[in-house]
C-alpha cells in the first residue's frame, strides 16, 4: 500500500459519521466521483479507488468490498515465464459505477466492469458480477432480481414501526408463534 493510500485510509477511518466520510471522499477526490448524500462505511480505501463512482443518495453498508482488479496475471506470468513481473499477462482493471438512489447491503462484493443502476437495493452478502438494471432489488451469489424497487418501497411504507425493544420482542415472539402453527 503506498503512503498516500495509507494516509487516506487512516483519515477515512477517523470519521465516525458515514455521511462525513462520503463528504471527505468527495472533497479529497478519493474516488472517480462521489455525489451528494453518499454514506460510506469505515473501510480501507480500495485499490484503484479512482475507478469507482458513486451517484447521489448512495448508502454502502459495512463490510462491502469493491474489487476493480484481478491478480491472476502474476500466476500466469510465473507459470509461463518463471517470474511474476513478466509483461505478457497484465493486471485487468475495471470500473464500478453506482448510480443514484442505491443501497448496498453488508458483506456484498462488487466486481469491476459493473454498473448498478439507479433505484436499486442490493441484499446483504451478494455477489455483483454483472450490470444491475435500474429499479430492482437484487440478492444472492451471484445476485438475482428478487423484487422491484417500487414494490419494495410499498412494503416498507406499510410496516408498523415499533418504538421499544419490548414491543419488538413481543412482535417477534408473536410472528414465531404464528409461523410455528402454520408449519403443521
Amino acid at each position: 500500500m503506498d503512503i498516500k493510500r495509507m494516509f487516506r485510509s487512516i483519515r477515512f477511518f477517523l470519521f465516525f459519521d458515514q455521511l462525513k466520510r462520503g463528504n471527505y471522499a468527495r472533497k479529497k477526490k478519493i474516488f472517480h466521483h462521489v455525489g451528494k448524500n453518499v454514506r460510506l462505511p469505515a473501510m480501507l480505501v480500495p485499490l484503484h479507488s479512482e475507478l469507482i463512482s458513486f451517484g447521489n443518495n448512495v448508502e454502502v453498508a459495512s463490510g462491502v468490498k469493491f474489487v476493480v482488479h484481478d491478480a491472476i496475471h502474476g500466476v500466469l506470468n510465473f507459470k509461463y515465464h518463471g517470474e511474476k513481473n513478466n509483461s505478457e499477462f497484465k493486471e485487468q482493471l475495471g470500473c464500478i459505477d453506482i448510480q443514484d438512489n442505491v443501497f448496498i447491503g453488508s458483506g456484498t462484493i462488487v466486481l469491476g466492469n459493473v454498473r448498478i443502476g439507479s433505484d436499486t437495493v442490493i441484499g446483504a452478502n451478494s455477489l455483483i458480477n454483472k450490470d444491475i438494471p435500474a429499479g430492482a432489488v437484487w440478492a444472492g451469489i451471484p445476485a438475482k432480481q428478487i423484487d422491484t424497487f417500487e414494490n419494495f418501497a410499498e412494503k416498507r411504507r406499510s410496516l408498523i414501526y415499533l418504538e421499544t425493544a419490548e414491543e419488538r420482542w413481543k412482535a417477534f415472539d408473536e410472528r414465531r408463534r404464528h409461523k410455528d402453527k402454520s408449519d403443521y
